[in-house]
């Protein structure tokens, strides 16, 4: 794995190569208003049931936290600050029925156990109060809440008529202090919005179709939806051959922009 340490700086960069080989991918724990430094990250490597704990600062691996004795070959993984718990997505070397989330205590390390029976990944609210994961056997999306006292609580299990591709957060503009979820089909023309308060939902038609995974090779999601920032009130998606720009305070479509092949790769820049 390289390293190309303050990228974002104008001047001569240079890259370290660090000892990790066979790495799947990693996960750097989101900032926040409340996190705006973070010193650890985590590394994935092909097949071994393991996640590699590493300083940010030197790229010396910490720790080896062993996920062996739950079969448990990491996928992805989240983390709320709130109740200090990284979520792990798994699945299996037989690649048979993936088995459940596991949690890992941020402190200690420590793995405490699967996070009820939910598979699949997980995604944190930003400000870290929900965890919402889409289970693929089901077909709901399964919402969990993390108290002000830091535990982890099943909140409720919302209907998606979606196969999920894809979520991003939106703050409510009914509500404060909540959030809405916002997810992109994988197979259709369809979008979602769910009020993590209150479970309701509305679902947006006829974005055009997606690409297909196929057409997709490097991994993730067939279809991104990606905000525009924590306090921004638009979304973009794409299709095919085009983007869409949403109002999701309107729940809307904004514009359609034509001409844009597998765009399947957004940035925003700045906050809209």
């Amino acid at each position: 794995m390289i390293v190309i340490p303050q990228a974002s700086v104008g001047e001569v960069h240079h890259a370290i190569r660090t000892t990790f080989q066979r790495v799947s991918d990693f996960f750097i724990p989101p900032t926040n208003l409340i996190i705006t430094h973070v010193r650890f990250a985590f590394v994935f490597l092909k097949n071994e049931p393991a996640v590699h704990k590493i300083d940010l600062e030197t790229f010396h691996r910490v720790k080896t936290i062993s996920l062996k004795n739950y079969s448990c070959i990491p996928v992805s993984m989240a983390y709320t600050h709130l109740s200090g718990f990284y979520f792990v997505q798994c699945e299996s070397k037989s690649h048979l029925k993936a088995p459940p989330q596991l949690l890992i205590d941020s402190v200690t390390d420590a793995v405490i156990g699967p996070n009820l029976n939910i598979t699949g990944q997980a995604f944190v609210s930003p400000d870290g109060r929900y965890i919402v994961t889409p289970d693929p056997q089901s077909s709901k999306l399964i919402v969990q809440t993390v108290s002000f006292q830091g535990e982890l609580g099943l909140n409720q299990e919302v209907d998606e008529p979606i196969a999920v591709s894809d979520l991003a957060f939106q703050p409510s503009f009914t509500e404060s202090n909540q959030h809405v979820v916002v997810a992109t089909s994988s197979s259709g023309t369809d979008l979602l919005f769910a009020d993590l308060s209150s479970g309701r939902t509305e679902v947006l038609r006829s974005l055009k179709e997606p690409l297909a995974p196929q057409a997709w090779p490097w991994g993730g999601p067939n279809r991104v939806v990606v905000s525009s920032g924590l306090f921004g009130q638009y979304l973009v998606t794409p299709s095919a051959e085009s983007l869409f720009v949403l109002n999701g305070k309107q729940r809307t479509p904004h514009c359609e922009v034509s001409d844009i092949k597998r765009g399947n790769t957004v940035v925003w820049v700045g906050e809209v």
